[in-house]
């Protein structure tokens, strides 16, 4: 397997993971928040879930991508494969 393929299941294990952690972090925000207003006047359910979590993983995702994925030159892979 060349290196673009492991860095391809690399990188797709690591979107799978931060898609599964948005999905518990929305579900935290939304079914275990108090039951009160937020900074807006909205319910903090949906101010937690709809506005600071989106930010924090636009944040998070940006590391991520910062340090664990690689630019991966896709044309020496098919150049491998035809041979």
């Amino acid at each position: 397997m060349s290196f673009a393929f492991k860095q391809a299941h690399k990188e797709a294990r690591l979107a799978f993971g931060l898609t599964l952690f948005y999905l518990c972090g929305w579900c935290l925000c939304a079914y275990f928040a108090p039951e009160r207003a937020g900074v807006f006047g909205f319910p903090l359910w949906f101010e937690l879930a709809c506005f600071y979590l989106p930010v924090l993983f636009i944040v998070v995702t940006a590391i991520t991508i910062h340090y664990f994925f690689k630019p991966v030159d896709l044309d020496e892979a098919s150049k491998e494969n035809s041979e």
